[in-house]
């Protein structure tokens, strides 16, 4: 990342010391003292883990003790997550919908695979749908 004055986007600066261990800049067509700016927030798959775990049930202190954050911080995430979401789709939409031919083959599974189905409702309203492959009598053989 190019450093620039971020009050006249000169490219012109030099060192000015160092302020709560961040560099500090001075420019040199204006006078303007600044640090370079640092990337704020939290990576976006740390976000998405606690979205995804928020939906296989799990409370906010629990999700906080995972992922190392405050459960203040999960609870506004998922809120505006929420608030975002509803409002885009609503509450009732299916977001993805897919038979079960459809999984098999992505799974590279056959229909004569012993194949068993597990489904749960969350509190959070979703439902999750696990596909069990059972071993054959061939597999217990081994």
């Amino acid at each position: 990342m190019e450093i620039k004055c971020p009050k006249c986007n000169s490219r012109k600066y030099v060192k000015n010391g160092i302020v709560f261990g961040w560099q500090r800049y001075k420019c040199k067509d204006c006078g303007y003292q600044f640090t370079k700016p640092g990337e704020h927030g939290k990576p976006l798959d740390t976000w998405l883990t606690c979205h995804g775990l928020y939906m296989f049930g799990l409370s906010m202190r629990q999700i906080a003790r995972i992922v190392g954050l405050s459960a203040q911080t999960i609870s506004r995430w998922i809120r505006k997550w929420h608030q975002v979401f509803m409002h885009e789709i609503g509450s009732k939409q299916t977001l993805y919908s897919v038979n079960a031919c459809n999984v098999i083959e992505c799974l590279g599974l056959s229909e004569e695979d012993n194949l068993m189905v597990s489904s749960t409702h969350l509190k959070s309203g979703a439902e999750i749908h696990i596909l069990i492959k059972l071993p054959t009598s061939s597999e217990d053989e081994k």
